[in-house]
């Protein structure tokens, strides 16, 4: 059977396990692997997303927005909630959705107080073509596995999830979770 090689995360764990003998090399190093292709992931996604003028954390909204029966009106409030936003970092993010023609925000007719925010047609169509373009690079990333492996992965992962989920640690990422950016 041929050697494996090593990747970076390797050598960087091999090197922490010498300074601190306690540590348990494979779960450094799954951790560890698991970060790096996060933070890969996220930059794939600022970098599609930023084809179309926008930030990562504005996708979210708009997203957020898509996945609701078409007309549907949020209240901005209910969106910073749904993404753990404060109102001011909200306010921030639906200006410039709204400057660029994404989204459209009105008075509440029930609560003058309160702002009513929809997606608009060119919003959808953003996010549509953001997301069958993102679709496609992740795609093409996970075809350095088979199809048995990426299975595979995804029952591990399902596992690791279930675990965190199950102790409430984490609320679920698609669609209520949070987004710590305040911009």
């Amino acid at each position: 059977m041929a050697k494996q090689r090593k990747d970076s995360i390797d050598r960087f764990v091999e090197g922490a396990v010498l300074l601190f003998p306690t540590l348990e090399p494979e779960v450094e190093a799954a951790v560890d692997r698991i970060m790096k292709i996060t933070k890969y992931l996220d930059r794939l996604t600022e970098r599609t997303v930023g084809i179309f003028g926008i930030n990562t954390g504005e996708f979210r909204l708009l997203l957020l927005m898509h996945r609701q029966a078409p007309g549907t009106r949020m209240s901005a409030g209910a969106l910073a909630e749904r993404l753990n936003l404060s109102s001011s970092a909200m306010t921030n993010r639906l200006d410039r959705l709204e400057e660029r023609g994404l989204i459209a925000r009105e008075r509440d007719p029930d609560d003058r107080r309160s702002v009513l925010v929809s997606i608009t047609p060119h919003g959808e169509d953003v996010v549509g073509q953001a997301v069958q373009q993102q679709a496609k690079k992740e795609s093409d990333f996970l075809d350095a596995l088979k199809p048995e492996e990426q299975r595979r992965l995804n029952t591990f992962l399902r596992s690791l999830i279930l675990e965190i989920e199950d102790r409430g640690e984490l609320a679920s990422l698609h669609g209520s979770g949070p987004d710590q950016s305040e911009e």
